[in-house]
């Protein structure tokens, strides 16, 4: 909408007498301080000689309806840090597309709960809940401590290192596996290398899998942990690699139980 919102030229100068207080004479000064421009400027999207549109329009929209109304939208310090701090370092997420927050629940998932990242985060359960579902229920404040929590407010340049945790019981359903896709496709901003790894010998209770991924500085180790009756052989690693289809190679490692294997033979 940013890109293609524009404003007729009789509307900016009826809206430029409305920020002079109804007076007409020195609008185009009033209009251009508030705004960061030039008179001329502002004189020349009034007259129709240049096209008043993007960023500007959008200012000049927003500052008209809180005149009109006489209410403005509030917005903390903290937010304002978090914008000077994040502004043209970070991977770019639209948070109003359902499946970037699709992909945020993923997350969550994995590297917590929606209950303990409320509780610790110090925000309302039912309200995070709800703007994960689609609903605008979260403030700028709040949903910037969510996204720094689980990583995706990082500097996509600087070293980071995360860890998500996975446990089966079965073999993973295809909800799960969607899970790790969408978790996988946002935290990374270009599909990442894979291994996928069966760690030691598949006895005892539970056995695990980790699966290391890598881009850059940015590393992420999904720890599987299952049953040893999930884990041997290879049909665990097996079960798992439709998950990792966004990423650029996949590498398996897995342990065989030989002895058994000769028994069988």
């Amino acid at each position: 909408m940013m890109n293609n919102f524009a404003l007729p030229p009789a509307f900016v100068r009826e809206l430029g007498y409305m920020f002079n207080g109804g007076q007409h004479s020195g609008w185009a000064d009033r209009a251009s301080e508030l705004l960061g421009v030039s008179p001329r400027t502002v004189e020349a999207w009034a007259r129709g000689e240049r096209e008043c549109q993007g960023p500007p329009a959008l200012l000049i929209a927003y500052l008209a309806r809180m005149i009109a109304n006489g209410t403005y939208s509030d917005i903390s310090l903290d937010e304002v840090n978090w914008i000077v701090q994040n502004h043209g370092k970070k991977a770019f997420l639209n948070l109003d597309l359902p499946e970037v927050r699709t992909s945020i629940r993923s997350i969550i998932k994995f590297t917590s709960s929606i209950k303990k990242i409320a509780i610790e985060l110090s925000i309302n359960r039912s309200a995070l809940s709800r703007w994960l579902s689609g609903e605008n229920a979260l403030g700028y404040d709040s949903i910037a401590k969510v996204l720094d929590h689980i990583g995706l407010t990082r500097d996509v340049h600087a070293q980071c290192e995360k860890t998500w945790r996975v446990r089966l019981d079965q073999q993973p359903t295809n909800e799960l596996i969607e899970d790790i896709r969408h978790a996988i496709k946002l935290f990374f901003p270009h599909p990442p290398e894979c291994s996928l790894i069966q760690l030691g010998k598949p006895e005892g209770r539970p056995a695990r899998v980790n699966a290391n991924l890598r881009y850059q500085k940015a590393t992420i180790t999904i720890e599987f942990s299952m049953p040893s009756k999930l884990a041997r052989h290879d049909q665990s690693l097996i079960w798992l690699i439709p998950a990792f289809i966004h990423v650029s190679s996949l590498t398996c490692y897995c342990t065989f139980d030989i002895e058994s294997d000769s028994k069988r033979a």
